[in-house]
């Protein structure tokens, strides 16, 4: 019965979040170190990364560092699109959606439009979606000028 229980709260609307990934994994998704370019300390923790967004979430294994490890990359949240600056677009591999209870997660607040969730704590996911990168190519585009723009604008990290 207990099994049940929990079952019925992980599903129900608003207790999961979504965390995307190149890596695919069995057991828990465990915390890494953020590196963000705002310098926002909620950006940059060791923690697991979620959002309430599935398709945002999907975002992060869309991409993956270039031959030299860069992995310079932002959320372009009007047009609903990551933006890669610097890194390489997975094309022809598999990305993965992890499904996990927010029972461990705090909203950070940041970004105002579409908080990010995180957790200090090693999460057992809900369950894992697999999926073709080469589906979810509209939703990932090279930088263009003014992406560039806003990038060294914004990006304290040098």
């Amino acid at each position: 019965m207990e099994n049940w229980k929990r079952f019925l709260k992980e599903d129900k609307e608003g207790d999961f979040v979504w965390h995307g990934s190149r890596f695919k994994f069995d057991g828990p998704v465990k915390p890494s170190q953020a590196k963000d370019v705002s310098g926002h300390p909620e950006q940059n923790l060791n923690a697991i990364y979620a959002t309430e967004n599935k398709k945002m979430a999907t975002y992060l294994g869309l991409v993956e560092p270039d031959d030299d490890g860069n992995f310079d990359i932002f959320a372009d949240h009007e047009k609903d699109q990551l933006v890669v600056v610097k890194a390489r677009i997975r094309k022809g591999k598999e990305a993965h959606l992890y499904k996990l209870p927010k029972d461990t997660f705090r909203n950070t607040g940041v970004p105002s439009d579409n908080p990010e969730w995180v957790s200090k704590e090693p999460v057992e996911p809900i369950e894992r979606e697999d999926i073709n990168v080469d589906d979810y190519l509209h939703l990932v585009r090279t930088a263009t000028e003014e992406d560039m723009e806003f990038w060294n604008k914004h990006n304290i990290t040098g």
